[in-house]
């Protein structure tokens, strides 16, 4: 399946403190998967493969220029007051141009052309702040969060994802979706494309990637040795999600990479988790 190619870094693991770990900071009912046919997917997925049923993954919008052109994912995520607001990587974006993008959400395929799209809603930001401490040479702290301009209606094909309110495993199995390339060097895909990987730990990232790989703002997920499953060009800023007690948690956002599935490079992703005190800042 897809990621963007992107470098440098330092680091070693932080704590989380407990109270900002475990402390819930959005609205109830989110993680879920109403068009699902058995809200999961199949353990282990070698590459992408179109999702299906269309518009089960309701959490992921499409970010565009404002002339239709797809070039990042997305997540929707609401506040405690149920005020929704979109996660991307802070490379997808600038600080002060959100009258240059829109999004799409409730989509499925070809999101350049929304005729005949039942649940397509296009919508355009008011703001955007990316992290304070987002470093474009070394892509720490890759996140970034849009304020709309006015709000996505819920819908069973627009519903927000959970921010976690716990750490990932090493080894857990973990979702990444999106529209990019199909395989390094190609083009986007039309259809939304999902894979299956599991969540590698910080010290066997740091083994892949030296120290490009920053464990204070970072985590991965792939097969390290095998390949073959990956985000890539097109889906940065999109969601890698985990699901846990019946719901899922967006525990990363693509970020960065070397090339699209090597077998010795995982996906690396902005730690959702280690940005939860400063994603609490902004919504609530």
């Amino acid at each position: 399946m897809m990621l963007a190619l992107l470098f440098l870094a330092v680091g070693v693991a932080v704590a989380i403190p407990t109270s900002t770990k475990n402390l819930k900071i959005d609205a109830d009912g989110c993680g879920q998967r109403p068009l699902a046919r058995d809200d999961d997917v199949a353990p282990v997925i070698v590459g992408g493969r179109d999702v299906n049923p269309p518009y089960s993954w309701p959490f992921i919008c499409s970010l565009q220029s404002t002339t239709g052109r797809h070039f990042c994912g997305g997540s929707l995520i609401r506040n405690l007051n149920g005020v929704f607001y979109f996660v991307t990587a802070a490379h997808c974006v600038s600080a002060n141009a959100h009258e240059s993008y829109q999004v799409v959400c409730g989509a499925h395929n070809n999101v350049l052309n929304l005729n005949n799209k039942p649940y397509a809603q296009k919508l355009s930001f008011s703001r955007v702040t990316r992290h304070p401490s987002y470093n474009s040479n070394t892509y720490a702290n890759d996140i970034a969060i849009l304020t709309f301009a006015s709000q996505p209606t819920l819908t069973n094909a627009v519903q927000a994802v959970c921010i976690p309110n716990s750490n990932y495993n090493s080894g857990e199995t973990a979702t990444v979706i999106g529209w990019g390339t199909t395989r390094e060097g190609g083009s986007v895909s039309n259809i939304l494309q999902e894979a299956s990987k599991p969540v590698v730990s910080d010290s066997a990232c740091a083994g892949a990637y030296g120290s490009s790989f920053r464990a204070s703002s970072m985590m991965c997920a792939g097969f390290i040795g095998v390949g073959g499953v990956d985000a890539c060009q097109g889906d940065s800023g999109g969601p890698l999600v985990v699901r846990r007690n019946g719901v899922y948690d967006l525990v990363g956002v693509v970020s960065w990479g070397y090339g699209c599935a090597r077998p010795d490079y995982p996906g690396v992703y902005a730690d959702v988790l280690l940005m939860k005190s400063w994603i609490n800042s902004v919504i609530n």
